[in-house]
């Protein structure tokens, strides 16, 4: 399978370059391919280093040439949670980054150790990739083990040529090194994906679907605890089943001072999270255990805690004006360090009585190779540290490489920020991390597969408000406030929102409200044209198709042959079109019509029309008709009936039929 395979390492202080068909010295590759009895649909390859002395590793790649180019399409995975991912074709490219910005953005991202050329057709991806054929089957190629390195795949469609790398710089070897830990596999996404991770054998189960409030998007760092129990009373009085309150940054001292909080917090986190019990949430707590702002303690009382380039000046790990600036990367491996981070869970934990961390920043854990370690190996480390210190406590991940946080996180951020506005104004500065809510979507659904086999997807919060003018303001059109909404709800394993109830318009409301009851989709076909998406889901036994449009263009709409019901546009059939406005998002009941009885048309009050009903009995002439739990006020059930019927009897009640587009239906209210 590979045409080349090339190691290059440091042995005596000399550096060598071998590949599989050769040795230097006491060194040799090991190459196997193991089509195993429990794998249906792909391959398992491994390659280990095997050296009788002590080396360093700089580097090692193999090779596949030919065989790929009649591909439509590579999924191009970002190298952590906030990075752009997509599907691209052989026209499409990554831009490199604008030079000026790297002094601030390249800690975020993989631009210090991957190379961007920003040719057409020459894309790169972070722990597995995927490549489509026209006939929908899908190539996946996905690490099967992180704990060595990163793995980088990196494609060149002009070449036809894929290169697949382990970033294992400065790994130390004794004896021997497990370089490459590969699946491939070919057939139906649902059932490579399947495969691929049931490999991995991740020490965490699926978590459920929640819901819940966080405090960043509307408030920031001006949360207080005033402002909690202010929006804890609002959500209670709505009477919701929301799982989570998150309080997010804002109510420590510092950045990197997690054992205590602030002025703004004077009865303590631990009477904070008893108020958000008692209303019936779970509480939920913000920190970054991996950086450390200037003003902080353990800045100034540790600075050998403190990760450090090889001249002995601090890694900047980014910059934030709400905090002191720049901050700076926190060596996991420093004597110390490690015992003050598990205090820090320890007290959330058991003291303060939280049941939700949302772990930010992760990746400044691995911003160098550590002691004879590679980034990869440090930050495997580093996260099994935390759920291992985690107990029972549910994680969310966020701002970390996704390999090493597979199985070890609960929920997991797979996007950028989305932010009340969206696109950012600097585009041009291509800087994949960028705050942007296009950014973060386009993300959520290339990234849909790792829902309920790495984690839960958590595709950022949604935002329905206005927003008051210097205050929130809120510059998403009312179509791209209802497609973040919606998207979110129908990819992401976490659904968060940041607004303040007492704000909400009586629609907004109703909005929210039309999300619950909460249920699980299974997502099946996606076609991606440009930038509209085509989406089929199921509910249940309930089948759904939804456009999206995020473009700033109105695209034609030709649906294929069936019956579909919106609550908006009623009831279209085959050939019918439409047009979708710049970033709307429509969503469509697939109708299974009967001819004998009544049957489900669709329903208004829910983001899939026709999901909240929970049972449907029909006979030839009465049917009982019952919702789920939670289903909003003011729901309208369609229920479409056999020509020549005049009335039906529905849950005991007569309802005359009405006629609307060669329709014969009855709309039952609740």
């Amino acid at each position: 399978m590979f045409s080349r395979v090339e190691l290059v390492y440091l042995q005596g202080g000399q550096k060598h370059r071998i590949n599989f068909n050769g040795a230097a010295g006491t060194v040799r590759l090991q190459l196997d391919r193991s089509s195993l009895e429990k794998l249906r649909h792909g391959d398992y390859f491994s390659v280990d280093l095997i050296s009788e002395e002590p080396l360093e590793l700089i580097d090692f790649r193999v090779e596949l040439s030919g065989g790929l180019g009649a591909t439509t399409a590579m999924l191009a995975n970002g190298f952590q949670s906030w990075s752009g991912s997509t599907e691209l074709g052989p026209s499409d490219r990554i831009p490199p980054p604008f030079r000026g910005v790297y002094p601030i953005f390249a800690p975020y991202g993989d631009y210090r150790f991957t190379g961007y050329s920003g040719r057409r057709g020459r894309l790169h991806s972070w722990t597995y990739t995927y490549f489509v054929y026209p006939d929908e089957r899908l190539l996946l190629l996905g690490s099967v083990d992180e704990s060595a390195g990163y793995t980088l795949f990196d494609y060149d469609y002009g070449r036809d040529r894929l290169v697949i790398r382990r970033d294992c710089t400065g790994a130390a070897v004794d004896r021997s090194y497990p370089l490459l830990r590969l699946y491939v596999g070919q057939g139906d996404a649902d059932k490579v994906f399947d495969e691929y991770f049931s490999m991995m054998k991740l020490p965490r189960g699926s978590a459920p679907r929640v819901t819940g409030w966080t405090s960043w998007y509307n408030y920031y760092t001006g949360i207080s605890e005033e402002i909690v129990h202010h929006n804890l009373k609002e959500l209670s009085r709505l009477k919701l089943p929301l799982e989570y309150f998150q309080v997010d940054d804002g109510w420590q001292e510092a950045v990197g001072d997690w054992l205590g909080a602030n002025h703004k917090f004077p009865s303590g986190l631990a009477a904070l999270a008893a108020a958000i019990q008692e209303k019936g949430f779970k509480p939920g707590l913000w920190l970054a255990p991996f950086i450390c702002e200037r003003r902080s303690r353990i800045f100034k009382e540790h600075p050998e805690w403190l990760l450090r380039h090889k001249n002995g000046k601090p890694v900047k790990a980014g910059f934030n004006p709400q905090w002191s600036g720049f901050f700076y990367a926190l060596n996991f491996y420093a004597p110390g360090f490690q015992d003050y981070l598990r205090e820090v869970l320890r007290r959330m934990r058991e003291d303060w009585g939280f049941e939700l961390l949302k772990l930010d920043f992760l990746y400044a854990a691995a911003l160098l190779p550590g002691p004879g370690k590679s980034r990869g190996q440090v930050m495997t480390e580093a996260m099994e540290f935390i759920h291992q210190q985690a107990r029972d406590i549910k994680l969310l991940g966020c701002g970390v490489p996704l390999g090493p946080s597979m199985g070890r996180v609960d929920y997991c951020r797979i996007g950028s920020d989305v932010a009340p506005f969206w696109e950012f104004i600097a585009r041009g500065l291509n800087y994949r991390e960028r705050i942007s809510t296009v950014n973060s979507l386009t993300s959520t659904i290339a990234r849909r597969h790792l829902d309920r086999r790495a984690f839960r997807n958590d595709p950022d919060v949604f935002l329905l408000r206005d927003g008051v003018p210097k205050k929130n303001l809120n510059r998403l059109t009312f179509h791209q406030r209802q497609t973040l909404y919606f998207l979110n709800n129908l990819f992401g394993g976490l659904i968060f929102f940041s607004d303040n109830v007492d704000e909400y318009t009586r629609e907004q409301l109703q909005t929210l409200r039309s999300s619950y009851p909460v249920l699980e989709t299974r997502i099946g076909r996606v076609e991606k044209e440009s930038d509209l998406y085509r989406i089929e889901f199921t509910v249940g036994k309930k089948r759904y198709l939804a456009f999206a449009n995020l473009s700033r263009f109105s695209r034609e709409i030709i649906l294929e042959e069936g019956l579909y019901f919106n609550p908006e546009l009623f009831v279209l059939r085959s050939g019918s079109r439409f047009m979708l406005e710049p970033y709307r998002t429509v969503c469509f009941y697939r109708v299974e019509p009967r001819e004998d009885r009544a049957y489900l048309l669709g329903s208004s009050g829910h983001i899939y029309p026709g999901a909240q009903v929970r049972r449907l009995i029909a006979r030839p002439h009465n049917v009982t008709l019952q919702l789920h739990e939670h289903a909003a006020p003011g729901t309208r059930v369609y229920l479409g009936v056999p020509r020549g019927m005049v009335s039906l009897r529905v849950n005991k009640e007569n309802y005359a039929v009405t006629v609307k587009d060669n329709v014969h239906f009855i709309a039952v209210p609740f």
